[in-house]
């Protein structure tokens, strides 16, 4: 987990603190689309098990 830089906290703008949260929930979508990804891509090249 990442810190708040401790200098923005004290100075920012609350339009600046929304810029910053709609820039992090953009990146959530991207990181979660990219795990969907990467978890299909190892599905469908992990072996098979056998009965």
């Amino acid at each position: 987990m990442t810190a708040l830089d401790p200098d923005f906290v004290a100075n920012a703008s609350a339009d600046a603190i929304r810029t910053q949260y709609e820039r992090a929930e953009r990146m959530v979508d991207l990181w979660t689309d990219r795990a969907r990804e990467l978890f299909l891509l190892m599905t469908s090249r992990a072996p098979e098990e056998t009965s």
